[in-house]
């Protein structure tokens, strides 16, 4: 009797606590066609904090770098969100610094795997932006089906 009671609320403690303390069971797993997808920056969904360096004063237009040792990393979803169509990748990458310093783009290929953000991007020393989340890299022309998400962020001046 002692052992089946324990053995149920074992049971019973795994199964209320797995959802908190388990790991995503999709961590480390390749991306593949015909998935779905979520963007994280620095382990955030939208809004998520990007820290820059900025040395000086601050003013509504000016650009910096980002600072180094933060990430982006995508978490395979059931729906919704970003698809990748016919691609075994996503890419991230600021939506509004195409045109200030070329193209900065981290390529992601496991679930749950953090790519660093590339330092050498320009954006925004301070306020908010996006970054895109797609199977598709910037301005190739790709197959159909494939579907773009979206990470809100905040630049935060560290160098204020």
């Amino acid at each position: 009797m002692r052992i089946h009671r324990l053995r149920l609320t074992v049971t019973v403690a795994v199964a209320c606590l797995g959802p908190f303390v388990a790991p995503d069971a999709a961590t480390g797993a390749p991306i593949g066609p015909s998935q779905h997808f979520a963007g994280r920056v620095n382990g955030q969904t939208s809004p998520a904090t990007v820290r820059t360096v900025c040395p000086g004063p601050s003013t509504s237009d000016r650009l910096g770098s980002v600072a180094g040792g933060q990430t982006v990393s995508v978490r395979r979803v059931s729906s919704g969100q970003g698809y990748t169509g016919v691609s075994s990748q996503v890419y991230a990458w600021f939506v509004q610094n195409q045109s200030v310093n070329g193209h900065h783009a981290a390529k992601i290929t496991t679930y749950g795997t953090r790519v660093a953000l590339p330092t050498s991007a320009r954006v925004p020393c301070d306020g908010t932006g996006r970054i895109e989340f797609s199977s598709c890299p910037y301005l190739a022309p790709c197959a159909a089906g494939w579907v773009p998400t979206y990470v809100k962020v905040r630049y935060v001046n560290i160098a204020a």
